[in-house]
């Protein structure tokens, strides 16, 4: 009998061998590198479909490996992404080289396979710093140490087979708050699809007797403050009743995520890794989650993933819009993207405040328009903000996105239904 995998692999060789020797079409090429150079998954994903034959092999490949990427088919990806080295390397620039290894370091992350993503971060900084910059050979020593520092931590494994129900609930500050509990001591951390990895303070670390591993890491924050971590890693987490083992968490200095002037103290985040594992999640307006047991498919399909980061296709009036998925943000923001594509608009519109903008590393005040009656369609409903900020600061998670979405958009429904195997988001 044929494995999937097998037939896989055979039916991807019999198109590859029937493009192999194929023309390519440099409008189509030139229009499919900039699509993914935008970060726009959507439409590269659709142009590419509908133009597999005027392409070479060779870029076939290219543009596979990140397609399949962003919508979720992470062994797909890498499988492309060997084949396009294995075959063509001689063929590729370093810098084209030093982007795949990095795709393929994202993939093995994507899987907790934290000592292969080092290892390929390793690689670039040995074999391709020539074509990286100042900024880019300090991102990779980070994130080598980061996670060489818990490559020999075996993967995060899941204890999930039947429908669970969390009682989460929504604080003061309009947090979602989960409750997680490690070597018999209780907490409750934020649950939020914003965070790139968990993180806890170091006090509630020790409290729960994590190990502690000694690294020192650079962490960016959305108030563009860089806040130095440790790592430390939970060999048994529970949230709500599932067992997660191998949990990696950051460790910030208490003060670093204290806010005295709100009398406020965040003790710990579960973040991205933890609840991409749980496949598919939904959000209830009275701060309940539930995990179902199996995932429910859609004709839906429209999020992808841009680095640890789910990314959400809304729409509105004319414009489709892409927007970062944070539901640890109180408040949806627009960004400096949206400001530079609507400046006229914006400045005709709205109202220039000064506001304080709060996160790791402490406030920040910053200038932002305020608009008014923003409406916007996700799925199958819409809904309008009475109000949402545009930034005036180009923050790095968000840079070639429209928007930020928070809890002022994912509550105004009953459930907030995220599915990381299907790829969608929706609402009831």
């Amino acid at each position: 009998m044929i494995q999937l995998k097998q037939l896989f692999i055979l039916s991807f060789t019999i198109v590859l061998a029937s493009c192999a020797n194929q023309p390519n079409d440099p409008n189509i090429d030139n229009q499919l590198n900039q699509l993914l150079e935008q970060k726009s998954y959507f439409k590269l994903s659709e142009l590419l479909e509908n133009n597999e034959g005027k392409l070479t092999e060779r870029r076939l490949l290219y543009y596979k490996a990140f397609v399949a990427k962003a919508f979720g088919e992470r062994m797909e990806s890498n499988v492309h992404i060997n084949a396009l080295l294995a075959k063509y390397q001689n063929e590729l620039t370093y810098t084209t080289i030093t982007r795949l290894l990095d795709l393929k370091a994202a993939n093995h992350l994507y899987h907790y396979e934290y000592k292969e993503a080092a290892d390929i971060y390793t690689t670039i900084l040995e074999d391709y710093s020539n074509v990286l910059d100042s900024t880019d050979i300090i991102n990779y020593n980070n994130v080598k140490n980061l996670f060489g520092a818990v490559s020999d931590i075996n993967r995060q494994i899941m204890h999930k087979h039947d429908f669970v129900k969390i009682a989460s609930f929504r604080n003061d500050f309009n947090h979602l708050m989960t409750p997680v509990k490690s070597n018999g001591v209780s907490e409750n951390f934020i649950f939020d699809t914003g965070a790139n990895l968990s993180t806890i303070v170091e006090s509630q670390a020790k409290k729960m007797n994590l190990t502690m591993i000694e690294q020192h890491v650079d962490v960016g924050s959305s108030t563009q403050i860089n806040v130095q971590s440790k790592l430390a890693v939970a060999d048994s987490l529970y949230v709500g009743d599932i067992l997660f083992e191998n949990v990696v968490f950051l460790v910030m200095p208490d003060e670093q995520l204290t806010f005295p002037e709100i009398n406020y103290q965040i003790h710990g985040i579960i973040g991205f890794p933890v609840i991409h594992q749980l496949a598919e999640v939904h959000l209830h307006k009275d701060g309940s989650i539930s995990i179902p047991t199996t995932q429910k498919e859609s004709k839906l399909k429209n999020m992808f993933f841009e680095g640890l980061n789910p990314v959400v296709q809304a729409v509105s009036e004319n414009d489709t819009l892409l927007f970062t998925l944070d539901t640890g943000a109180k408040n949806s923001e627009l960004s400096f993207k949206y400001y530079n594509d609507h400046k006229d608009k914006i400045e005709k519109i709205g109202e220039l405040e000064t506001n304080e903008r709060g996160g790791a590393g402490g406030q920040a005040t910053v200038e932002e328009y305020m608009l008014k009656n923003f409406p916007i369609n996700i799925g199958t409903k819409s809904t309008k903000l009475a109000k949402i900020p545009v930034t005036l600061e180009e923050y790095e998670f968000n840079k070639y996105f429209d928007g930020n979405l928070g809890q002022d958009v994912l509550t105004q429904f009953n459930t907030l239904i995220i599915n990381f195997k299907h790829m969608y988001v929706d609402f009831e």
